[in-house]
């Protein structure tokens, strides 16, 4: 197996193992929530174990492309581990996020998010551009020749998202937007585009804050990897993580801290592993 098979199943795994290991402890995840979490893993091992029993049915070029293929179909299978460890926020770090958030952006941090105007819709539309970031950064590998760098461009990815999904149950927290109250009685217009967003995270998101924030470290993993493989395409993804981030703190997607945080483990984890680039 490759490398990026094994850091899906060894996360899948671990976060299994620690669910149970809560019974140990003096907050242990329900019952259900522990064999969600397991159920999530042997998902992971089943998938993976199945695209292998394939190899020697496909030619090498498929294979390759299968593997990648149901490397992000994985991608979030911790994500959603991780989500079952929230059963309620820390007050305490909630309330110093946000303490530094009114520092660092009063204005921002008084608003419950973007109102409805073009500023508003192209910081929405760049923290939309996060769930599709991932196939669209795939695709740019293939489609600029560099399938033999698609092991180092998962390393990257892989090890910078799910560090922070790791470290998100230790710092339980809701989204700033959940938060902060409208600064006025009367509610700013919202934007179409910010009530697909609240939409896709009503129904298709854990309900709180990843810490350090893993679109930002995934947004950054992508653009830095790419800056070095091919530094024109990198530019442009680096445009894209800039706004995204932008996006997640005035959309109060996220607290300034993790999505600086974010950015940081990004930028970490790829010095690490620049030796095996």
């Amino acid at each position: 197996m490759r490398i990026t098979e094994w850091i899906q199943l060894g996360f899948a795994l671990t976060f299994a193992l620690a669910a149970w290991m809560t019974t140990f402890t003096t907050r242990p995840l329900p019952h259900r929530r522990r064999w969600n979490v397991t159920i999530l893993a042997l998902a992971a091992v089943v998938i993976i174990g199945f695209v292998h029993m394939l190899r020697p049915y496909l030619p090498a070029t498929s294979f390759a492309l299968a593997l990648d293929c149901m490397t992000v179909a994985l991608f979030l299978i911790p994500y959603w581990q991780t989500g079952q460890f929230f059963l309620a926020p820390n007050l305490n770090a909630q309330a110093k996020l946000l303490a530094i958030d009114q520092r660092l952006l009063p204005h921002a941090s008084a608003t419950s998010g973007t109102s409805r105007s073009l500023i508003g819709a192209t910081l929405e539309i760049a923290y939309l551009s996060c769930y599709p970031l991932v196939p669209l950064a795939l695709t740019a590998v293939y489609a600029f020749n560099l399938r033999p760098h698609v092991e180092g461009f998962w390393l990257v990815l892989l090890l910078s998202t799910y560090l922070c999904y790791a470290a998100t149950p230790f710092v339980p927290a809701y989204p700033p937007r959940s938060l902060t109250p409208a600064p006025t009685s009367i509610p700013a217009p919202t934007g179409k585009t910010r009530l697909f967003n609240l939409f896709i995270l009503k129904h298709g998101s854990i309900h709180a804050i990843s810490f350090p924030s893993a679109h930002v470290a995934s947004a950054f993993a992508i653009a830095l990897t790419l800056l070095y493989y091919a530094p024109p395409i990198g530019v442009v993804f680096l445009i894209i993580a800039i706004m995204i981030s932008l996006g997640a703190v005035i959309g109060r997607y996220h607290y300034a801290t993790d999505v600086i945080l974010g950015a940081i483990t990004a930028l970490a984890i790829f010095l690490i592993c620049l030796p095996w680039l």
